[in-house]
């Protein structure tokens, strides 16, 4: 029976472990689009504040782009501490299941001892009796 119970919590395990991995993952790739953001975001920048024939050409459109993105950041940031919290949600379960699987394995292991224990004086019990 406890072979299966900790089968089991093995299989959660690792389940758990590829949810944490998976929001991991999720995280980085906000993080990633954030800071592409960023960068496009700088890149309006040094337009509008660059000198050239075309300078005021764009202003406008660069303007409302550099608005947009300026909004997609925030959105990304917000996502970025959201995806976080999930990721710390994901590692506290995978470490509590950690935790109970150890804990079956050493009940798995007592009772394995406890068993060879019992075989062990039942034989002694046996060759015991025999020589009486």
């Amino acid at each position: 029976m406890q072979a299966r119970r900790l089968k089991a919590i093995e299989r959660m395990l690792s389940i758990q472990s590829r949810i944490r991995k998976l929001a991991e993952w999720r995280q980085k790739a906000i993080e990633l689009q954030a800071a592409a953001a960023r960068d496009e975001s700088r890149a309006l920048v040094a337009s509008l504040n660059g000198d050239g024939p075309t300078a005021g050409l764009f202003a406008d459109m660069t303007a409302k782009r550099l608005h947009r993105v300026g909004v997609s950041i925030w959105a990304f940031e917000a996502a970025a501490a959201a995806q976080a919290k999930q990721v710390l949600a994901e590692t506290g379960r995978e470490k509590r299941t950690a935790r109970l699987a150890d804990h079956v394995r050493k009940i798995k292991l007592r009772t394995d001892q406890d068993g060879a224990l019992v075989e062990i004086m039942d034989a002694r019990e046996g060759q015991r009796a025999a020589k009486l």
